[in-house]
Parts: C-alpha cells; sequence; structure tokens
C-alpha cells in the first residue's frame, strides 16, 4: 500500500429516520445482515450529499425524506478508512415498499436503538438520539 492509498477513505452516509408524531425511530434489516441497521449507503466523490441520501430512503425504503442537517460524524479510520456521517431525516412522504434487500423495516422507540443495532453507539450520538424520544 503506497502513501496515496493511505490517504483515501470511504465515506458513508446514514439516515436516521424520524417520525415526530409517533417519536419512532425506522431500523431496517437487509437479508444479508443479522442485525438492524438505520438507513445508510456509500457516497462517492461525484455524488451530492443530500440527493444521495434522499435517493438511498426512496429505493430501499419507498419513502421520500426531509434531510434535517447533520448531527453527527464518526471517523472510523483506524480500522475501516471510513468516515459515518449521520443525519437526522423526516418521511415527507410515500409510503413503505421495501427494497428486494430489505427483509425488515421497523419502527422504534429512541432508547431501543441500540437493542437492534446490536453494537455500541458512540455517546454523543446515543444520548442525541434517546432525546428525541
Amino acid at each position: 500500500m503506497n502513501n496515496q492509498d493511505l490517504d483515501r477513505f470511504d465515506v458513508k452516509l446514514i439516515g436516521i429516520i424520524f417520525n415526530p408524531q409517533k417519536r419512532l425511530i425506522m431500523l431496517i434489516k437487509r437479508k444479508t445482515k443479522d442485525a438492524y441497521t438505520f438507513l445508510d449507503g456509500p457516497l462517492t466523490y461525484k455524488d451530492e450529499l443530500d440527493v444521495k441520501l434522499k435517493t438511498y430512503s426512496k429505493e430501499k425504503t419507498g419513502y421520500n425524506i426531509k434531510n434535517l442537517g447533520a448531527v453527527y460524524a464518526r471517523n472510523c479510520l483506524e480500522k475501516e478508512n471510513r468516515l459515518h456521517l449521520y443525519f437526522l431525516c423526516e418521511i415527507a412522504s410515500g409510503k413503505e415498499n421495501k427494497a428486494q434487500d430489505i427483509e425488515e423495516i421497523k419502527w422504534v422507540k429512541p432508547s431501543q436503538v441500540e437493542k437492534y443495532l446490536k453494537e455500541k453507539l458512540p455517546p454523543r450520538l446515543k444520548e442525541y438520539i434517546i432525546n428525541l424520544e
């Protein structure tokens, strides 16, 4: 691996989709995974961030979303060469229509998100999510 490769990393967009009326967060379970995740996908250098996040939502869940803004950035460079960018989003329109690779869409209370993700969230992100309840 040369020095130029060490300077590169991938950006992963993560949408925390929130239903403010019911105070619930959407999690998805892919057919190839054991645990639930937030809506996510890669961002390439030619993608416009907001458009890409909305495209992922429509393609994977059937919902059009409103991006309310970035809420957390997580540097995973030490093990994945990846930067995770978390955005709070709300459903704007549409109805549930799962993509073929999605097994289930589940709405959960913010305090139960970690249980379904089967991983520990960074403390500041966890606090932010729990405060949505």
